[in-house]
């Protein structure tokens, strides 16, 4: 598999897994989110010691693993841009072990004020990654749609065919289960999408340890597919261990 991605989310304490012993190929830790004139980790400075097992593990993983900040709601940004991007900017370049950004855009953000953030995130930051997470069905669909709360006011396909999709190194889509399937990988690619830059996934709750896996399988046998992710999300996978989950798609 291309990309084996692995989210530490609010959770991540010292009886979790040792992440620097998975076989995870990328991990995008956070939420990161800004306010105040401040940048925040799951709303808390993010130097703070509660935090001082995660930024250890991170620094052990550095050698095999991409580490990526997830950052919501860039549209909080826009309230001063230029202090906040800069803010951003200035924490990933003092952070070493920081390779890129995945970004969950929601339906504050406007479509320039996206495209401008990632255009000028790449252009400045061109070494590092620029992912996107996004709701799997807004990739497959050519139209906005009311499907999910706190989707887009803009379709994915408009973003698509004004090359904006050239900033995005990757992005993650995230599926229900029923949507998990062969079906959706093909309308995303319909829609324009380069395959090698789509992951699937879902939060660990969702996937039920079978059914999905089969489904994983038969994509990446016939498509150059991006990878898979999984959201470790209050829950580990039905009668699976992140590891175990981790192990299986790797291959």
């Amino acid at each position: 598999m291309k990309r084996v991605i692995y989210y530490v989310s609010e959770n991540y304490n010292k009886y979790e897994l040792k992440i620097y012993n998975s076989k995870a190929t990328n991990l995008h830790f956070g939420t990161f989110n800004f306010n105040n004139n401040q940048i925040y980790l799951n709303n808390i400075n993010p130097s703070d010691d509660q935090f001082d097992n995660l930024w250890f593990d991170l620094g052990i993983s550095t050698e095999k693993n991409k580490i990526c900040i997830m950052v919501l709601n860039i549209d909080n940004l826009f309230e001063n841009y230029e202090y906040y991007y800069n803010t951003l900017c200035d924490f990933i370049n003092n952070n070493k072990i920081i390779k890129g950004i995945d970004i969950d855009i929601e339906n504050k953000a406007t479509l320039s004020d996206t495209i401008k953030f990632i255009t000028d995130f790449k252009r400045d930051n061109p070494k590092l990654l620029l992912i996107m997470s996004v709701i799997g069905y807004s990739m497959c669909v050519k139209d906005i749609h009311t499907k999910y709360e706190n989707e887009t006011n803009w379709s994915y396909s408009l973003f698509n065919r004004l090359k904006a999709e050239n900033c995005i190194d990757y992005y993650n889509c995230s599926f229900d289960e029923d949507d998990f399937t062969m079906d959706s990988f093909k309308n995303m690619i319909k829609n324009g999408f380069n395959e090698s830059k789509l992951v699937m996934g879902c939060k660990s709750s969702t996937f039920d340890g079978y059914d999905n896996y089969f489904e994983l399988n038969k994509i990446k046998k016939i498509y150059n597919m991006g990878g898979t992710f999984i959201k470790y999300f209050h829950t580990a996978p039905y009668k699976w261990d992140i590891s175990a989950w981790l192990s299986v798609n790797s291959n």
